[in-house]
């Protein structure tokens, strides 16, 4: 089951704060610590961003490379009882 999310934490909402952090920078009717305070939120919230799609790209790798790994199991486990079966049956006679 997955964890439910924040919309706080969602790549969409990042993005528009970077975009309004910037349009806030770049503005000439901001007072000047307006505006380099909000040179350092675009700043902090575009590595968030960069953060959060890195783990998102780990994740979902993680994701795919146990679902094969899950997938090479299963045969392999077959195969052992399989051949635990024959020797068990092997043993009876």
């Amino acid at each position: 089951m997955s964890e439910k999310q924040s919309y706080l934490g969602t790549p969409t909402t990042l993005a528009v704060m970077i975009i309004a952090a910037v349009w806030t920078a770049a503005s000439s009717g901001t007072a000047p610590y307006a505006r380099v305070l909000a040179c350092v939120w675009a700043g902090g919230a575009a590595v968030n961003l960069v953060l959060l799609l890195v783990r998102r790209r780990r994740d979902r790798r993680a994701a795919t490379q146990a679902a094969a790994d899950g997938a090479d199991a299963k045969p392999a486990e077959d195969a052992r009882n399989a051949a635990d079966a024959k020797a068990a049956a092997d043993a009876d006679r």
